[in-house]
């Protein structure tokens, strides 16, 4: 073989590794200039968040919609819902690759893992909460009360105690798009469930469409969003504090934070400081993530391209935002850590 056919072999197969490199030559788009417009401060307490150097990635689209982002620190993965469907979704963070984790899932909506690193799911259709054993197995935790099927389970967190607290407005039940559609039996409701219970043990009736939940840092603030424009159209959207009970299984001292007629709020997620991540929808200058100071006060908001249902932190450091918006999932780096 001549030198010249021999270099220019090993010159072309080493520019097919560097083509097959990931990421190598991606993002050869328009540049953008920095700081990124995504973010908008309205409070001068909300600029200690703002990284001034980093942009909003758009990681992948193709979904219908997307809902509850799960981090999963030892795989280093977030799981989501693709609620029409029926999928369960995982992005890797190293790779940035997106792909199915389960298929028919009963329409799974918000994820979480508990204690000992299970994933915890609300299905919409059969309308339960489900775990993911250790060896593969599935166990229903709640599917009904009183008798009566779930709405259908939306948003929830795990306890400490081994304890979970779900929201249950029904969403899953109005429409087949996204689960099965029905009249409800149950009131809209907050449940608390934990292993041994027969059926979930009711927290509160007083939110209209009682979605989004979230702990703060301190262990005992249940932040729970109410979307009850969607289906009473004279009620502000709001953002509920609840003080979790010393025994990890009452939510006390109702506190209205935040109410809104002009936008609504989906799924949340608080930061190290209590402030409040909000998904967000509502129109352009609306859409995307809005956060509240613990008081309440708004300070700040990441603009999206597309409504955004929910939110979480991710990453070895839990300190970058994850956000499921409609279609697709972006990614934030943000100067703070989830709580």
């Amino acid at each position: 073989m001549s030198l010249a056919r021999r270099q220019f072999l090993v010159a072309s197969a080493a520019l097919g590794a560097a083509a097959a490199a990931p990421n190598l030559f991606a993002n050869t788009g328009a540049p953008s200039r920095y700081p990124d417009e995504a973010w908008q401060v309205i409070d001068e307490r909300f600029q200690k968040y703002v990284l001034f150097n980093t942009p909003l990635e758009r990681q992948w689209t193709g979904g219908l919609w997307l809902e509850g982002p799960a981090w999963n620190a030892v795989g280093r993965y977030a799981v989501f819902s693709d609620i029409p469907r029926a999928l369960q979704m995982r992005w890797d963070e190293a790779s940035g690759e997106v792909s199915i984790l389960r298929h028919k899932v009963g329409h799974s909506n918000g994820n979480a893992f508990d204690d000992q690193g299970r994933l915890v799911a609300c299905e919409h259709s059969p309308a339960r909460v489900v775990r993911y054993e250790w060896d593969g197995s599935l166990s229903v935790l709640a599917e009904s009360y009183d008798g009566k099927p779930l709405n259908a389970p939306n948003d929830l967190i795990c306890l400490d105690n081994g304890g979970i607290i779900f929201t249950d407005p029904g969403y899953g039940a109005h429409v087949e798009y996204e689960g099965a559609a029905r009249e409800l039996e149950l009131d809209t409701t907050v449940y608390y469930w934990e292993d041994g219970m027969a059926e979930p043990q009711p927290l509160t009736t007083e939110l209209f469409k009682p979605n989004g939940i979230a702990l703060g840092p301190d262990k005992r603030s249940v932040y729970i969003a109410d979307t009850a424009p969607s289906h009473y159209p004279d009620e502000p959207a709001t953002i509920t504090r609840f003080t979790l009970g010393d025994d990890g299984k009452s939510l006390t001292d109702p506190t209205r934070l935040v109410e809104s007629r002009e936008e609504g709020y989906d799924g949340l997620a608080c930061d190290q400081d209590g402030n409040i991540w909000a998904g967000t929808s509502g129109g352009e200058g609306h859409d995307g993530v809005t956060i509240f100071a613990p008081d309440g006060t708004l300070i700040g908001r990441i603009l999206l391209p597309e409504v955004c249902a929910n939110v979480c932190f991710v990453g070895e450091d839990r300190n970058r935002l994850l956000m499921t918006a409609s279609q697709s999932i972006y990614t934030l780096y943000t100067n703070t850590r989830g709580a």
